[in-house]
Parts: structure tokens; sequence; C-alpha cells
């Protein structure tokens, strides 16, 4: 007799608890998907942001605000009072930052992100080159919510392992870490398109320099295990024997499949800051741009070799460019923070002993089997 009044009381609750509420409904909602951020000549924040429709009798299934304050929370009232419905960011899953922003520092951008609650922590940023604005504006005949667009194409990237994630989690943990900066990718826009064209390197929270899509793929390489990332490498054909060399072109073009890798980073000399990088990287043969024969075991093994060099020399030389311009993507600061005991390694201070740091590149290459070769 108690369990049947228990439960009914229960019922009655949860009734009289639900008719409290408010009744957020998805119709009365403005669900923010991408924002963008600009800065205006006047040194205020613009905001661009892109809302997720509804209504299925709606003309078109995303709207697009601007509005303009001194802070990224002003612009976001001023959007408020042009919206027919409440803003809501539970549904944000890009951040744009234009380089204008990111040079001057993304941090009070991102803290304020991801102090909001409602905003998941796997939120993609990325940097655009040029106007943030003028990227989310452009149409798209294939995307109508170009929103979409920007997220379907940097989720595929990062999960097919053709550039490094950049989360806000990972954004944030990279810039209060000791030892490491951020890094995001940067994207361009123009004739209906978006294109992902390499990473921008931190310097704490401001951009300092830029790297191609090739050079994101060693970057990935040196920070992470690979699984299925792919990259096209050029090489001279010098000693191998090729049909048709009279006709070919004068260098030789790799495409090789990660099948897996792993990467090693010790410090060698705490006194002279040195370091050893270590990369042992397994590898699919994918296609060449000549006839080659690598069921010959010399073609084969001469390509190995060659292979190993070009990717040494390419890690070799992203390492240079980096610590030219002053960003450790790699965390070798906190390598050196966890091998030396009492270090009290800090941001500021890594900063000026990483450009003056040797890093020796080891490259352990191995082809194990070959796929369509032209």
């Amino acid at each position: 007799m108690w369990k049947i009044v228990i439960k009914l009381i229960a019922i009655i609750l949860v009734v009289l608890l639900s008719a409290c509420a408010d009744p957020k409904t998805l119709e009365r909602m403005g669900l923010v998907t991408t924002v963008g951020y600009d800065v205006t000549e006047d040194g205020e924040v613009l905001a661009t942001m892109v809302l997720l429709h509804i209504d299925p009798e709606a003309p078109q299934n995303s709207a697009i605000l601007t509005a303009k304050a001194s802070t990224s929370k002003g612009a976001r009232i001023k959007a408020d009072l042009k919206s027919p419905k409440k803003l809501q960011s539970g549904q944000l899953r890009v951040a744009l930052l234009s380089e204008e922003v990111v040079k001057l520092g993304l941090i009070n951008l991102a803290d304020t992100l991801a102090r909001d609650p409602s905003i998941s922590d796997l939120t993609y940023l990325a940097v655009v080159e040029g106007s943030a604005n003028s990227l989310i504006n452009q149409k798209n005949t294939h995307f109508t919510d170009i929103s979409q667009l920007i997220y379907k194409e940097l989720d595929q990237n990062i999960k097919g392992e053709t550039i490094p994630s950049s989360t806000l989690q990972e954004t944030m943990h990279d810039y209060y870490a000791d030892g490491i900066d951020p890094v995001l990718p940067t994207i361009k826009g123009g004739n209906g398109e978006i294109k992902i064209t390499g990473m921008a390197l931190m310097n704490t929270d401001r951009m300092v320099g830029k790297i191609n899509s090739t050079e994101a793929f060693f970057l990935k390489l040196i920070n992470d295990r690979y699984e299925a990332g792919s990259v096209e490498l050029i090489i001279s054909k010098d000693g191998f024997t090729i049909v048709n060399q009279a006709q070919s072109p004068r260098e030789l073009a790799v495409v090789i499949d990660t099948i897996n890798s792993k990467s090693d980073i010790k410090l060698k000399s705490k006194e002279n800051l040195e370091f050893t990088l270590k990369i042992k990287l397994k590898t699919r043969l994918l296609e060449i741009n000549q006839t080659l024969d690598i069921k010959n075991p010399n073609n084969l093994k001469l390509l190995e070799e060659k292979l190993a060099e070009k990717i040494k020399t390419d890690v070799e030389a992203l390492i240079a460019k980096a610590q030219e311009a002053g960003s450790d993507p790699f965390g070798f600061g906190e390598v050196y923070r966890k091998s030396v005991r009492k270090s009290n390694l800090t941001t500021e201070k890594w900063h000026k002993m990483y450009p003056e740091s040797k890093v020796n590149v080891d490259i352990d290459f191995e082809i194990l089997r070959t796929g369509v070769v032209e």
C-alpha cells in the first residue's frame, strides 16, 4: 500500500515541477551554430552569428545576425535585440577568429566561450584569413547553411588526420600549460568555397606565424600517433630504374598513407638544451607519378631511404620555422619541465630558452605494403 502511495506522490511532484518549468521549445530559440569575430577600425568587436532555423516553413534553414560592441558578450546582447528568438549557444560548433583578432590575442574571446556552461568543450576554433564576417556571408551553391560547410570541413579533416585538432578544450589546455603553445587551423573563403590552408602558430595566445597543410601533417606526426593521415612528397629520381625516363617528370611525386606512427621526444642535455626526436613511421605506398618497378628490392630500399631523408629534412625545417617565430606547438618545453627537477619553468622563461634549443631528428621509415601505383 505504501509503495503505491509513494509512487502517486512522485508522479504528482513530477507533474507540478514540469508545469513550473520554463518551456524552452526549439521554435522559440535562436540556436547559434557558428560565430565569427572581427576587429573594427575603432577597436570594437564585430560578431557574426549563424542561427539555425527549426521552423519547417521558413524559406531558409539558417539566418545571419551581425552586431558590434566593446566586448563579445556586449555584441551578443545587441544581436539579441535584432533577433525574433532568444539566442542560445548550446549548439555552437565553430568559433572563427580573424587574423587581426588572433594577432591581438585570442584568450579573452576563448576564455569567454569556455566559461559559458552551455558551450561544448569540443567546439572547434579556427583562424580566418581575411574577414570572418565576409567568409560567413558568402554563398555556396551546394550548402545553403554555410555553418554546416565550415563545421563538416574542419571535422572531417581533423578526424581524417589531415590537420591537428583544435577544440576549445585543447586550445585552453595548451594556453595554460607551461611549455607548449596552441595551434589553430587557418581557413580562407572565396567564390563560395571554404579551404583549409594550414595552421596558425601561436606564442601564448597571439598568432606569430603560419604553416601550410603539408607542414601541418608533420606537426601532427610529431605530436600524435597517426593511423590514417596521408601526404604527397617530392623526391629526386636519381638512382631509380624508371621506364620511359626521357618522357617522365624531373622529380618523383610519391603519395604515402600512414598505417601507424609513433614519436618520442627526450631531453638529451639540459645544459646545452638539446633534444632528441625519434619518429617511427610505417606506411603504405598509394601512388607514384612515374612507372617505377617497386618489386625490385633495390628500388624499394632506395625509395624508403629517400622518403626518410625527405621527412627528416621537412621536420627539421618545420621546427626551425617554429623556433624563428617563437612558437612551440610540439611541447618541447613540457618535456624539459618534466625532465628537469625544480626547473620552475614558466611560459615567459621557456619562450626565451626555446629558440636556442637544438633538436636532433631521427626517422625510422618503412613501407609495409603498396597500394595503387601508376
